[in-house]
């Protein structure tokens, strides 16, 4: 067993890393164009990227049913229904992580948006999923470290910290949302419908309220490539191939690291400077999602 875990483990550390590494491409996009047609060129392009990647892991088997005897639909039409929805969600939370990097750091933007794995027990809660001691304590403290990030004084940074928490509670939809259809459909299909989804509307939006410019999207090429291929295509791709084989426990610890690498990567390549109350915000969040998802896991293997 050993082999599968421990490579699926490395995919998902990959993607963990890919999706860390995507807040600075996101923010530094910003420079050059409006936040809604950066996301509708982001997904367009990586689910188009997506549909060969199909077609060759299809041939491969290697997305194969999640639960034996489960009759998972595998056609484009049966996947429309439930992409569309998650592709609804997606909009809403890339438009709002996008627009609150318009204001704040790439490593503040990363360790809200690692909030998302809070929310979705919270969520979780109004369908009738059942949640325990460990992932409330992980809540509160995750709670007190976002509170000690916030900074007050800072209007603007404050409103970007506010929109990205937002964009969370959407993700954390998505997720819970993902979590029923992955069960149901072919996964690959249904995340490559998403991003189209996705890309459409926030295209559609942007020629509503933008003043977007093909040469602004010329002008942030660079990005546009980076999340098309890394955090779209391929983190996606090994996230799903990564989960069919990884502990549950494993997972979430590895998941948590995007947070990590967003703040790194932000320090390292944007110079951005954390100071010591930050750091510390940052870290009680990582403890309080570390606690609140072993504590899932925990009370799921009693």
């Amino acid at each position: 067993m050993k082999g599968p875990q421990a490579r699926a483990e490395l995919l998902l550390l990959l993607a963990a890393f890919f999706w860390g590494l995507a807040f600075v491409p996101q923010k530094v996009a910003m420079e050059y164009m409006p936040p809604l047609a950066f996301n509708a060129w982001r997904f367009l392009l990586g689910g188009l990227i997506l549909i060969p990647l199909v077609y060759w892991l299809s041939s491969r088997r290697e997305v194969a049913t999640p639960e034996a005897g489960a009759a998972v639909k595998t056609g484009w039409r049966d996947c429309a229904g439930g992409g569309a929805i998650l592709g609804f969600w997606l909009f809403l939370g890339a438009a709002l992580q996008q627009w609150g990097l318009v204001y704040t750091s790439a490593g503040r933007a990363g360790f809200i948006s690692g909030m998302e794995m809070l929310l979705v027990p919270i969520i979780g809660l109004s369908l009738g999923n059942a949640t325990n001691r460990w992932t409330w304590a992980g809540i509160g403290v995750a709670l007190v470290g976002l509170y000690v990030l916030g900074d007050f004084s800072r209007e603007s940074q404050m409103i970007g910290d506010l929109l990205v928490f937002a964009g969370a509670f959407a993700f954390a939809i998505q997720v819970l949302t993902a979590d029923r259809q992955v069960r149901r459909y072919h996964a690959l299909r249904l995340a490559c419908i998403q991003f189209i989804t996705c890309g459409l509307l926030s295209a559609l939006a942007s020629l509503l309220v933008e003043e977007a410019t093909l040469q602004s999207a010329i002008d942030a090429a660079w990005p546009i490539a980076y999340m098309m291929v890394f955090s779209t295509a391929v983190a996606f791709t090994f996230q799903l191939l990564g989960l069919r084989h990884a502990a549950p426990a494993h997972a979430t610890v590895i998941s948590s690291m995007e947070s990590v690498f967003a703040l790194l990567a932000g320090w390292l390549i944007l110079s951005e400077i954390f100071t010591g109350h930050e750091l510390l915000g940052c870290g009680l969040m990582l403890m309080g999602m570390l606690l609140s998802r072993y504590g899932t896991h925990a009370g799921s293997h009693h």
